[in-house]
Formats: C-alpha cells, structure tokens, sequence
C-alpha cells in the first residue's frame, strides 16, 4: 500500500526474532500476533515513541514510571517487578559498540600526540641546527615576528602536506577499514570520505602545525647574537634548555606508547584465550540454512511438521551427509527465545522473581548431529510426537542451578501457560550460544514434532566440504516448496568467525596503531640519540682524549637514552593502570590491569629503546679525537 523512501533504515538495536537488524529493511507489514500471545506477560515486543516539543528524555521516564506503577498495582500477576526503560534511539543503535570506538578514538588521539611529539622533536633539532642562520636574520633587521611568521610558515606547509599525504592513504584505508569490520557496526554502509573528514583532516593539520612548530619557533626566535655568531658555537637552543624539551618530548611519546602497546596486549591475550574455549558443541563440518514457512501456505502444525520431516529426508539422502537436524535457535545466531517456567511441586515464586530460561525445538537427532553430549538420559527421537506425552532436555547449566542436589529426570517443568506439564527427559552438556566470549545460560530443549514453528535452521553435517552442499541442499528443498528461498546458508566456522568479528577486529585496529606508536617511538629516541650525539661530538672527543674508553662512552650515551625511556615507562605504567580500565567490556579472561602483560610489555619497550640508543652510541665510540676538535 505505500513505498518508502529511498535510504530509511530501521532502527539498529531493535530486532526481529531475537536477531538484531543492520541490514535495509525490505517490506514493513503490521504486527498481527498470534492468538496466545495477544496476553499479559509477553514481552517481545519493543515500543518507538517521539518525545513532544520541549519535553526531555528525564520527564518521559517519570510519566513511564508513574504509569508502570499503576500497572503493577492493576495487573500484579503480569507486571510485578517489570519495571520500564526508556532509552534515546541513538544509544540503543550504538550501545554495543559504542566502548570499542571510545577506545579506538583514544588510540587515534594518543598516536596523533606522539607524532605531535616526534615533529616537535625534529623541528627542536631543525631550528637548532639553523641558530646561526636566524641569528644573522636577526643582526641584519629582522624582527622576531618576521622570524616566527617564517619557522611557522615551514611548519604548516609541512603540515599541511603531511595532511594531505594523510588523506590519501585514508581513501584507501577506509575501504580496508570496512572490509575489516564487523557487521555490528551501525551505519557502516555510510563510512567514507566527505567534507566533513576533509575538513576535520585538514583542521587537525593546521593546528598541529601551529602548536607543535610553536614552541621550536618561540625557542629560536629571540636568540643569543654574541653566542650564536661566535665561530664553531652550535647554538643555545642545543643547550640544556633544548635538551630538555627534547628529552621530555621522547619520554612522553615512550608513555603513550605504552599505553597503546598494553591495551593492544590486554586485547591481543583475550583473543588467544579466546580461542581453545570449547563451545560445547563440534563446529566443523556443519553447513546451516535457515527456513521460514509462509503462514498462509503452511497455516497448521501438521503441514509445518510434516515440511521439516519431508526436508530432512531429503537432505539426508544426499552424498556426503552423515547427519541432519532442525532447530529453532541456531547456536552463534541470536535468535533464542527466553520464558518463565515453573517446576512441579515447588512452592509458586513471587510476582516478577520466576525462574528464566532459553528455550528451543530441535528435532530428532539434533545433539547427535551437533556433537553436544547427551549427560543424563535420552535425546528425542521420532516418537517424541505430539500424540506422545510432552518431554523436553535441559541443558546442564539448568540441571546445576535448579536440581542441584537431585536427579532431574522424571521431573517436570511447565514453559509459559502453566497448564502442560513436560517431563524431563535428558540432559544436555552446556552450549556457547553467543559465540566464544558468551556465557552459559539455563536452557530447555522441546521436540519440534511438539511444538510446531514456521521458522527453523537446518544444520548438516558433512564428511565433505559443507559450502558444497549448499546448491544440493537448495535443489532439495525446492523439490517440497519451489517457491521457498533458503536464507543464510552458511558454514558453522563461517557463523564462529563472525561472532568473534568484534573481537578480532578491535585487536587488529589496536594492534596496528601500537605498532606504529612504537615505530614512533623508536624513530624519536633514534633521532634524539642520534642528534645528541652530533651535538657532543667535540665533548665526546675530548672525553676521549683525556683518556675515555670507548665503553665509557658507550655507556654515557646508552645510559641517557635509557633514562628517558625508564622515564616514560614509569609513567605510562600509570597511565595505562588508569586507561585500560576503560577496555574491561572488550577483554574476556583478562584483567585490564593484567601484571603479566604490563610487565611484559615494559620490557618489550625497554628492549626496543635499547636498540634504537645502541646505533647512536656505537657511532659515538668512533668519535675521532683529532676530528672532533676541529668539529663546528
């Protein structure tokens, strides 16, 4: 009846049958419940309003609160305890990604300061090297305006080049970015370069060269004539003072870099430990497809029944296939389903205090083809039917917090109506149904010839590649139904790999920006070493003169390099104690003030600030004394 138009997206965070929406929605129909769920105590539905004109999000919950509270009172059997939660669409779209990126801009603020830091290290040197030239300027009518309009403006033509260069890489980065990702990234499809990354690009070039080429040009612009101009003088601002600033700027940089590199570490350990966990089922092997049934075609629990048992014949007939099944909640999807239950002879719990739990139909077979262990009991079988009296499995999680100290076979449960009584027939080791990272939930299996659904994923086992399976499999199922489409046919490795999207994509992100903080670093102690070095060249050959061994003077440089880096290490400990805190909803199976991994990784930086002072000192023990006292 109407068309939308083009580029409206449904709202990210809101789903449909438990699975959180990112993709354009196709076709908007109304909400037409089926008959038992039209009741008090479904809550599956969510609920979008638009606030009136002047009226904040804060108002809006007290008047939700005032109305939840007459509900309780009304209706104590459906909405005691529930409670109400309004929250602004913006954060329902980002909320789960929303830490990782506050993480992610702080490592892009911490690499952006480093560099900072190294280009006012070089331009320190720079200007230093030039003292004599900008004293002459100076002796000769230029003003010290003139001089810093002059260092100033070197400073943004390189900075606005270096943006520019910047730029460039990012169009091509971005696309790399993307194709990175995971899908859980709202509004992705919308990422790339416009004016406004333009103008933030070039903002940011502009201002780093103003601030960082500041100080350099402030230092250089009033200098000391008589100094200066004197013969084989280096200058005043390779003094203390020069040397100072310098000194400071590398141990800064070596204390971002820390940060970066313990953050890149703590997420690097999570994603290792991540991967040996069992997920309590074998995913190799395993093709899926999911199946949704038209209610006007199918509109009986019979015709539904009998499609899903006509379609696992099917499959199963085919080469290759050692075993089948259906479920109505496919591990490492979000499509599980939870509801109240209550155990037989157990006292009635409180309004709002019922026990919850996962529930799904599977079919026969279901565990076997999965490899889930059956513990206790049996799994379904073919003549678990709806003539037959109700069962269900459990998983052992709920075995473990409900019947802890008793046998729960024969025991029986009632899910949702409180009428039909399903006795326990197995139980099932634990599922990883959200991926590596998830926890185990109390979860209760039902025999789909039970209780019928129009949407079910098929899962195949396979001695063969299962990719290959598929167009078998599709050519199968259009056999029943030739206008049925599988949807999502994938790989069970291939569902693993994106449920650990998230994770994998913010170690590489993190680890590639503390690699080049640490490229960064090492450049800057290099290049202050380095530049020291030139600058004590005559110091070093009288040392040398008087009587200096070449290890001494090995030692005096190594030992000043090293100085700053155990500067910035101690702080950047500090820091990063307080900042990695901030990661604690990204890491699994590790502390975000891990000791190994802050130990480890202060070594690693000490190591590699040992390298970069060890060519500028090696260099230095070559010192010749008779050229060095000549040396202007």
């Amino acid at each position: 009846i109407g068309v939308m138009p083009a580029g409206v997206q449904f709202p990210v965070g809101f789903g449909y049958m438990g699975k959180v929406l990112n993709d354009p929605v196709d076709l908007y129909v109304p909400i037409a419940p089926r008959p038992n769920e039209v009741k008090r105590g479904n809550y599956s539905f969510f609920a979008i309003g638009r606030l009136k004109p002047g009226v904040s999000i804060e108002q809006a919950r007290a008047d939700m609160t005032t109305i939840e509270s007459r509900l309780e009172q009304q209706y104590p059997e459906g909405n005691q305890g529930i409670g109400v939660s309004l929250v602004p669409t913006y954060e329902q779209t980002v909320k789960e990604i929303r830490p990782a990126l506050l993480v992610l801009l702080g490592a892009v603020g911490f690499l952006l300061l480093i560099a900072c830091a190294n280009i006012a290290n070089l331009m320190l040197a720079r200007t230093a090297s030039r003292e004599k030239e900008i004293a002459i300027r100076t002796a000769l009518g230029a003003s010290r305006l003139r001089v810093l309009r002059l260092l100033l403006g070197e400073s943004l033509l390189l900075s606005l080049a270096g943006g520019l260069l910047g730029l460039l890489l990012a169009v091509w980065g971005t696309h790399a970015l993307i194709a990175l990702a995971p899908d859980n990234i709202p509004r992705l499809n919308e990422v790339g370069i416009d004016v406004r990354v333009f103008g933030f690009t070039l903002a940011v070039a502009l201002i780093t060269g103003v601030v960082f080429g500041l100080i350099p040009a402030l230092q250089s612009a009033k200098p000391d004539l008589n100094e200066a101009l004197k013969e084989g003088t280096r200058g005043s601002t390779g003094g203390v003072a020069g040397r100072r600033t310098r000194s400071a700027l590398v141990a800064v940089e070596v204390a971002l870099s820390l940060v970066l590199l313990i953050g890149a570490g703590l997420m690097i350990k999570s994603f290792v430990l991540l991967q040996p966990i069992h997920l309590g089922f074998n995913p190799n092997n395993l093709l899926t497809a999911n199946l949704t049934l038209s209610r006007a075609k199918y509109a009986e629990d019979r015709q539904q029944q009998a499609f899903f048992n006509d379609a696992l014949q099917r499959v199963q007939s085919l080469p290759g296939v050692q075993a089948v099944a259906a479920t109505t909640a496919l591990p490492l999807t979000l499509s599980i389903s939870g509801t109240d239950f209550r155990i037989e002879g157990r006292p009635e719990p409180a309004a709002g205090q019922e026990p919850i739990t996962n529930t799904s139909g599977v079919s026969p077979h279901y565990f076997r083809t999965l490899g889930v262990p059956i513990l206790k009991g049996r799994e379904f079988t073919d003549r678990d039917t709806s003539e037959a009296p109700l069962v269900a499995v459990i998983n052992n999680d709920l075995a473990q917090v409900y019947f802890p100290n008793e046998d729960p076979l024969g025991k029986r449960i009632t899910l949702t109506d409180g009428e039909s009584w399903v006795s326990i027939i197995g139980v099932a080791g634990d599922v990883k149904r959200l991926g590596l990272a998830s926890n185990v939930k109390p979860e209760v299996y039902v025999p789909f010839l039970q209780e019928a659904s129009l949407s079910m994923s098929l899962v195949v086992r396979s001695n063969l590649d299962p990719s290959s399976l598929a167009a078998a499999m599709k050519s199968q199922i259009q056999t029943i139904d030739k206008d049925l489409p599988l949807d999502e046919t994938k790989t069970m490795e291939e569902l693993l790999a994106e449920s650990n999207s998230g994770h994998r994509f913010n170690m590489l992100l993190l680890s590639l920006f503390a690699g080049v903080a640490l490229l960064l670093a090492i450049v800057g102690i290099y290049g202050v070493m380095s530049y020291t070095v030139a600058q004590r060249t005559k110091e070093i050959g009288i040392r040398v003169a008087v009587g200096a061994q070449a290890g001494d003077v090995f030692r005096m440089v190594i030992g000043h390099g090293m100085m700053l880096a155990l500067v910035g290490i101690i702080f950047g400990l500090v820091a990063a104690y307080g900042v990695t805190r901030l990661m604690t909803s990204m890491l699994f199976g590790v502390e975000p003030t891990d000791p190994t991994t802050f130990i480890g990784i202060a070594l690693l930086l000490a190591v590699v600030a040992f390298v970069a002072c060890y060519i500028p000192g090696r260099r230095a023990t070559k010192v010749d004394p008779l050229v060095a006292l000549r040396y202007e």
